[in-house]
């Protein structure tokens, strides 16, 4: 899979952060593409975490037997509301995003928190992508023809989701809540839900195993603890909280 349209698409769908009232927002400030975007690790420091992920539950295992069961169940939820908000967040954007930095958010996008997420975001991808191509794990859709609720898999073959283990909706969710809840740490529950949540939903949307949701946020939470080591994460951190916690001034009742 070309993971480059992916991660355009991704980082575009950063939540837009509401500036301070004053001076006037500023143009919002367009996500660069993942040929131009660079994180805050190396290309060698980011994939230093690769050894930290396991492979994929092997067939008959305890863990791949949850793996079948949970996608088996899922089939009950098709057309539910969970199926609903599934279809919503296919670009990791939705509601409960909203919701979770509560009115510290407005129509234009914050440009330091944008940066933040857009720049972590990057790290993830060398090493999911590796993962991906080492692994070549199929999705659970291919196995059965199943029903899924997005549209690149309704041919049943879903070639153009790529490999599903480990999951990216899931990491980069769990990656920008763990960075937001530092940003935003009064929001730090509900922002954690969010992220718990962007990947309960590529569950319920029927596009991955479990394993692969649970270990695309492990690879997440590993490369986080690299980020948070570094001078420019920790400094863009900082922006990103004062532009926080300016907008819940200029917004927030």
């Amino acid at each position: 899979m070309n993971f480059k349209p992916f991660v355009a698409a991704t980082l575009l769908a950063a939540p837009a952060l509401a500036q301070p009232a004053a001076p006037p927002a500023a143009p919002p400030a367009t996500a660069m593409s993942a040929a131009t975007t660079s994180g805050y690790l190396t290309r060698d420091a980011a994939m230093s975490i690769l050894p930290l992920l396991p492979p994929p539950p092997v067939k008959n295992s305890p863990a791949e037997v949850a793996d079948r069961y949970t996608y088996a169940v899922s089939a009950s939820g098709v057309g539910s509301p969970a199926w609903k908000s599934a279809i919503e967040q296919l670009s990791i954007r939705s509601a409960s995003f909203q919701q979770a930095l509560g009115c510290a958010i407005g129509k234009q996008p914050g440009r330091a928190t944008q940066a933040l997420l857009t720049r972590a975001a990057a790290d993830f991808v060398p090493p999911m992508a590796a993962a991906k191509e080492k692994f070549g794990r199929n999705r659970p859709f291919t196995t059965d023809k199943g029903q899924a609720c997005d549209p690149d898999a309704a041919d049943g073959i879903g070639e153009a989701l790529g490999k599903a283990y480990p999951s990216g909706h899931a990491g980069i969710g769990w990656l920008w809540a763990l960075i937001l809840s530092d940003a935003l740490p009064e929001r730090a529950d509900a922002i954690r839900s969010f992220g718990q949540a962007t990947g309960d939903l590529r569950l319920a949307c029927r596009v991955h195993w479990l394993s692969d949701v649970t270990h695309g946020r492990i690879l997440a939470t590993a490369l986080y603890q690299k980020q948070a080591e570094t001078d420019a994460f920790k400094a863009d951190l900082a922006a990103a909280k004062a532009e926080l916690a300016a907008a819940a001034l200029a917004t927030c009742p």
